[in-house]
């Protein structure tokens, strides 16, 4: 057996055992009442904390960068910790949305500036819903489509066909329609054409989609321009929006007005400016709950030429 064979084999292995892994967590995740799973969840992603190195480095490294003036090692530390803390908290309602009615999920969340959504999706042009990987941003989705408002998501597969579709039932299941990154632009297209919310996340680093760079956090960032062209191709306003965790197991939703489109004789100025302008939204409430932002993500890993 050649070594390539050995690893297909090891790595199927281990795949099939985080799978299984994974989903009996899920399944008591279910069966535990919530305040108690959530204290589960805590207490895993505080474990987390600790034992995958990798992670906590890039997060604490990703920390002194953004507020490393502003705070010393201790605090960076504390402060990464939660982080972790409250991953492990959202995933908590993440597995348990297939459960939960626009009830259970309304006396846990209050909403701010909905009137700024509302406006936008009564335009009838779609709305470009703009978001980050803030808080429980998969809850935020879920509440609004319980809520009544027709809403697309764009998500990249899991590593795992099978755990991909584990996520994918889990948003089905509350009313949205997923659409996978390999599916291309025409259902992103058609979801906006008819007046859906389509949910984006634009606050990562990816060679997958086309991006610009722009200031975050003092330092230049390459970042998804697909709200902006979007906005531009199909004249759907970009509407900020997030959801933070709150004390005793609540969460708030927070709508900001229409992100403001720029027209020059320069197009590719254009999409840079509009870009920036929405980066900054989400800066600014990530300045605000610094503990609920995905830290361990490599922000700042393109460089500009």
């Amino acid at each position: 057996m050649s070594s390539l064979e050995t690893s297909r084999i090891k790595r199927r292995i281990k795949n099939w055992f985080l799978f299984w892994l994974i989903a009996t967590t899920i399944s008591l995740l279910n069966f535990l009442p919530r305040s108690f799973a959530i204290s589960v969840g805590g207490f895993l992603g505080k474990l987390a904390y600790f034992l995958i190195r990798k992670a906590r480095r890039k997060t604490l490294f990703n920390l002194s960068l953004a507020f490393g003036q502003e705070m010393n090692e201790t605090k960076l530390r504390k402060l990464a910790c939660v982080v972790f803390q409250n991953v492990g908290k959202n995933v908590v309602d993440v597995v348990r949305l297939k459960k939960m009615k626009y009830e259970d999920v309304e006396r846990i969340t209050e909403i701010e500036g909905l009137k700024y959504l509302d406006q936008a999706y009564r335009a009838g042009k779609g709305v470009i819903g703009l978001t980050g990987h803030i808080g429980n941003f998969e809850l935020m989705a879920a509440y609004l489509s319980l809520k009544g408002y027709k809403l697309s998501v764009v998500g990249r597969e899991v590593y795992d066909p099978r755990l991909d579709r584990l996520l994918v039932k889990n948003r089905e299941s509350v009313g949205l329609e997923n659409i996978p990154t390999s599916a291309g632009v025409k259902p992103i297209l058609k979801a906006l054409r008819t007046g859906r919310i389509l949910g984006v996340l634009a606050d990562q680093d990816s060679s997958r989609v086309r991006g610009v760079f722009v200031d975050f956090f003092g330092r230049l960032a390459r970042t998804p321009a697909a709200p902006a062209l979007l906005a531009y191709k199909t004249d759907s306003p970009i509407v900020p929006l997030a959801i933070v965790r709150k004390n005793k197991n609540k969460y708030k939703i927070m709508i900001k007005p229409t992100v403001e489109l720029a027209f020059s004789e320069n197009r590719e100025k254009d999409i840079t400016d509009v870009t920036q302008r929405c980066t900054q939204v989400l800066e600014s409430i990530i300045r605000e709950y610094p503990d609920q932002w995905l830290w361990m993500h490599e922000r700042w890993k393109s460089k500009p030429q």
